[in-house]
């Protein structure tokens, strides 16, 4: 201010600050936008791990979905395979009542069958305590009177063995459309539920098979006790049924709140609900953002100590022997000033903040752009399925394997029917949607297992099945084929009208020094041999095995 007695200016005073104290400050401005920037990282991670979440449970959804649709569908197919049957078995009562009680033996997933009259009176079952029984005040019965199509009941309770079940009508028709005989099978939920737990792949993870109705038809785990339930009225049950797909933060029917994916399922009113629990997924991912938190904040505390006694020695104590030495040099006490060690750390600092920032962008560009580069060397960009050279890869390491562990290794080589007559006649893109449509097939059929499907190379894809001998290749290859005609995908060019595909299998226990380039050619010589005898059939290769390894 300036002293009006005098007439001059005077500077204020400023407060004194020591070098500890302003090197303190200085790492506080350093640290405090690191510990914000990483806190703020840690909050986009958390957003990120939910939706990766969400992402998975859709996977498992969808999966599931799939899964269950092709029990049903497995159902629907042999009703309407009865039905069209049903009135040449009518005929002969102990051979139907035979051939009905050998389905349900064998069919997957089936559980009773019978086939009635016209008028509703069972005429033979595969339990005999259901012959001459009047079902035809049954509503699914007087549906698939009515109805063209196969229809899908209610839940019920088996009356010969106590255990609840879905059933699948069809009524047989005339010439003019009138019924003349109908066919039923039961779905089993046993076989549902074993099917949501293999789709709940981890821990923590439910499954629920619920029907338009508000019944849950299948559950996983089943420790929950809520199958046969009707939760028509819970409020969760009505929001999954506003959409056919979605993922959603909620209560579950036992009370406990997930996170969901569902989807329905394709042809049905059933959505399948696969949930993960909120509270242990968000502890997990808040513990982490405590510990980090508070290991900046340690980190920080710790530092400013460190500093304060470096400052000490390195800055403060070369200082005060400075201003010692010039005292003895005024007082000639000293003839020169003695070195004085005084390093300049705020450029250092500044430095290093900028370095790792650019460092710390520069790895997660790079980390990123390594893990879109590693998946895309694996994955074949149409079809979502692991690429040939991922097959080469991993055929090589299982052969090794199983002859180490002296267990056979199969193939399972499907080539699709005619696929250059589909293009002709319906155009790449149509042929690219059905080679998806395939792989999906191959997906699914190799889901929650060590398979591995690929696509071999054009419209030819290849499945590897270790610990698998020829019988299990064979049924696996006949699942998949009856899974690809199931679909239904038209095929204008063939005298069928749908999209099939032949298959070849093999299987071998490897024998050293042998390689499995025979066990290749022996699976591509069986699907060559599938092809020469008229298509969609399964081949399998015991014969060229044996004489190749």
């Amino acid at each position: 201010m300036a002293d009006q007695a005098h007439g001059f200016w005077v500077r204020p005073r400023r407060r004194n600050v020591s070098i500890r104290r302003r090197l303190a400050y200085l790492i506080l401005l350093v640290a405090l936008p690191i510990s914000a920037e990483r806190t703020y990282a840690l909050l986009v991670s958390r957003q990120e791990q939910v939706e990766r979440i969400y992402s998975k449970l859709h996977n498992v959804a969808q999966s599931a979905a799939l899964a269950q649709r092709e029990t049903v569908g497995a159902a629907q197919a042999v009703v309407q395979t009865l039905s069209r049957q049903a009135t040449a078995l009518i005929q002969e009562p102990e051979h139907c009542e035979q051939f009905l009680r050998r389905l349900n033996n064998e069919a997957v997933g089936i559980q009773g069958a019978l086939i009635a009259d016209a008028a509703g009176r069972v005429v033979c079952a595969s339990s005999r305590a259901l012959l001459g029984a009047d079902i035809s005040d049954r509503d699914y019965v007087q549906a698939a009177l009515k109805t063209p199509q196969p229809v899908i009941s209610a839940l019920l309770t088996a009356r010969n063995t106590g255990r609840s079940a879905l059933v699948v009508a069809e009524a047989e028709r005339d010439d003019h459309g009138d019924p003349v005989a109908l066919a039923a099978v039961g779905l089993d939920l046993q076989w549902m539920s074993r099917v949501a737990a293999q789709s709940g792949v981890d821990d923590g993870v439910t499954v629920s098979v619920v029907d338009g109705g508000g019944t849950i038809l299948a559950q996983y785990p089943a420790s929950t006790n809520l199958v046969g339930v009707n939760v028509r009225d819970h409020p969760f049950f009505a929001r999954i049924m506003a959409g056919t797909e979605g993922e959603l933060q909620a209560v579950g029917f036992d009370e406990t709140e997930r996170y969901f994916a569902y989807a329905r399922l394709p042809g049905t009113n059933m959505r399948v609900l696969v949930g993960s629990d909120s509270s242990a997924v968000i502890a997990a991912i808040d513990q982490r953002m405590f510990t980090v938190f508070f290991a900046l904040l340690a980190g920080v505390v710790s530092l400013i100590i460190l500093a304060w006694y470096a400052a000490d020695k390195l800055v403060v104590e070369p200082v005060q022997q400075l201003a010692l030495d010039i005292v003895a040099v005024g007082r000639e006490e000293a003839d020169s000033i003695g070195q004085v060690r005084v390093e300049e750390f705020q450029p250092l600092v500044a430095a290093f903040g900028e370095m790792n920032r650019r460092l710390s962008e520069r790895t997660e560009e790079l980390r990123s752009q390594n893990g879109r580069l590693a998946a895309l060397a694996r994955m074949d960009g149409l079809t979502g399925l692991a690429n040939r050279r991922t097959f080469d890869v991993q055929l090589s390491e299982d052969w090794v394997r199983a002859g180490d562990l002296r267990r056979p290794l199969a193939l399972v080589m499907a080539d699709v029917d005619h696929f250059k007559l589909f293009n002709d006649a319906r155009g790449h893109l149509a042929g690219d949607d059905a080679l998806r449509s395939v792989a999906r097939m191959l997906s699914a059929a190799t889901a929650g297992t060590r398979f591995l499907a690929a696509r071999y190379g054009g419209e030819e894809f290849v499945v590897l099945l270790p610990d698998t001998d020829l019988d299990g290749a064979v049924e696996f290859a006949e699942d998949v084929r009856r899974l690809i005609a199931a679909l239904a995908i038209e095929h204008p060019g063939v005298p069928a009208r749908r999209l099939t595909a032949s298959f070849g299998a093999a299987a071998a226990v490897p024998l050293f020094p042998s390689s499995p380039d025979a066990l290749l050619a022996a699976v591509d010589a069986a699907l060559y041999e599938a092809k020469r005898l008229g298509r969609n059939r399964v081949v399998a290769a015991a014969d060229l095995v044996a004489e190749q390894l």
